[in-house]
């Protein structure tokens, strides 16, 4: 038994299509719509020196100083500020952490992040980060008299 090619469409052809676009419609929304993530910036200031008298600084915890000690050499480590914000692709930010330092954030295709570091209102340093990963964004640089100072960055 030989089936005949037919030229009408069955409800089956059109069942298949209107699934298909659908689909592609339900993509394209998903895609406009923006997904705010939550970002916390900290600014961390290292030494190997006690906590200085009479500054408003409080020792960070101990897992970022367990984290920072590892890969670098001071043994203190205190938060000098701490920021957060809710940044989207339709929505950059700028977090200020201090009068000479801040971050633009912006979030971009493919759940990535781009940050710019800001020091003494010049661009220090950009970094692109995946929003994947749970890993800390650190970024960092010396100051004077032997120290340094850190941004930490967390995406949630």
């Amino acid at each position: 038994m030989r089936l005949k090619p037919t030229s009408k469409p069955s409800r089956w052809h059109f069942l298949v299509l209107l699934l298909g676009l659908g689909w592609g419609l339900l993509q394209v929304v998903a895609a406009s719509v923006p997904v705010e993530t939550r970002v916390q910036a900290v600014l961390v200031w290292g030494t190997a020196e006690s906590k200085p008298a009479g500054k408003n600084l409080k020792e960070v915890d101990a897992k970022l100083r367990e984290k920072l000690g590892k890969i670098f050499k001071w043994q203190n480590y205190f938060e000098v500020s701490r920021k957060t914000a809710g940044v989207s692709a339709s929505k950059p930010h700028t977090l200020k952490l201090s009068e000479e330092c801040s971050v633009d954030i912006k979030i971009l295709p493919e759940n990535m992040a781009e940050v710019k570091l800001i020091g003494k209102g010049r661009t220090i340093v950009t970094r692109r980060h995946s929003l994947a990963k749970p890993d800390a964004l650190v970024l960092a640089g010396d100051d004077k008299n032997n120290t340094a100072w850190f941004v930490v960055l967390n995406f949630n």
